[in-house]
């Protein structure tokens, strides 16, 4: 059965809302996280679900405080070595915990240490985990995806890549033209240079030329589609961006490890291909955004306009910049 686009951005946007007819869903599923906290700062970074608590083994940089709080603290550490940073004391507590944790192989999902890192978005200082370790930890993910269209004679065509089968993550799966986690340090126009390179073999003048068309937030509890430990919650915020091509530029996969083919496809064929539910449901979401933006989806063809629009742009639970919740 064909889903309607509703059902589509719910697909990755299914935390339940605090509302009307999702309260109880709500507060259910809330009162089952766990909150974790940075040193020195009073603002939440992110939820933990109970079976991540009862398996991490906790260190003693780490205070794990019981219900009916249920929160984790990441302490200032007493012991901290001499001319340490924040920064580094935080990171270090972190990547001892992870490897204590596949040592002991809590988490068979997890997979090994990769040397990619990223920001614990809005922390008051700069801090880093490894990418693996964010939904463990209930963290904003932060990326930026891109779509890539051109005008023909028939009408607008997308560029759409396909995700190889053999990916962990998402196998086999539809995706947008450029997709990649924004790592820490990074800025995200720097981040979309790269993974245009590295996915598409697109060169850095081109997508300097792209239009940052904002963002798109969901909230996401994961299912085996992802890869890791199901029932994990992955809280995103992505930067989007259009970049309008010729008709004599084709895409074809760098990696095909990676991607394994580029469909150039029309409206119709992308609207289909969503409500089949064979696109990554946050890429699914990006595409949706972008139908609205440029008036191919509007509020004449679908009675759920005004709440898909504001499903696309979740407010999120936690701090997206330094200064947020400061009075």
């Amino acid at each position: 059965m064909k889903r309607r686009i509703l059902e589509i951005v719910k697909d990755c946007d299914n935390f339940p809302y605090n509302q009307p007819g999702e309260t109880a869903a709500y507060e259910q599923q809330l009162s089952t996280l766990w909150k974790f906290f940075l040193p020195n700062d009073p603002r939440p970074h992110g939820y933990l679900v109970e079976p991540v608590v009862e398996r991490m083994p906790w260190t003693e940089d780490f205070h794990v405080l019981p219900a009916p709080h249920k929160e984790i603290h990441l302490l200032p550490q007493d012991h901290a070595r001499e001319q340490e940073t924040w920064t580094e004391r935080c990171e270090r507590s972190l990547d001892a915990l992870l490897a204590l944790a596949r040592a002991r192989g809590v988490f068979p999902r997890l997979g090994k240490r990769r040397d990619e890192r990223f920001p614990i978005v809005g922390a008051r200082f700069p801090v880093s985990i490894e990418r693996s370790a964010i939904s463990l930890f209930g963290i904003v993910g932060r990326g930026v995806h891109m779509t890539v269209y051109t005008r023909t004679k028939s009408g607008l065509k997308i560029w759409v890549p396909q995700r190889n089968p053999k990916k962990s993550t998402y196998p086999g799966m539809l995706d947008n033209a450029v997709a990649g986690g924004v790592a820490a340090g990074e800025m995200p126009i720097d981040c979309l240079i790269r993974e245009a390179e590295e996915e598409a073999g697109m060169e850095e003048n081109m997508v300097r030329t792209a239009h940052a068309a904002g963002t798109v937030t969901w909230f996401n509890i994961s299912d085996d589609r992802a890869g890791g430990e199901p029932g994990l919650l992955n809280p995103g915020l992505l930067y989007v961006y259009d970049l309008e091509v010729g008709p004599e530029v084709v895409l074809k996969p760098v990696d095909e490890d990676d991607v394994c083919a580029f469909h150039l496809m029309d409206v119709r064929e992308v609207l289909d291909a969503m409500a089949e539910g064979r696109f990554k449901p946050a890429s699914a979401s990006v595409m949706v955004d972008f139908f609205v933006r440029h008036g191919l989806i509007t509020a004449e063809d679908d009675e759920d306009y005004p709440e898909i629009v504001s499903r696309l742009h979740r407010l999120l639970p936690f701090a997206t910049s330094p200064g947020a919740g400061r009075s």
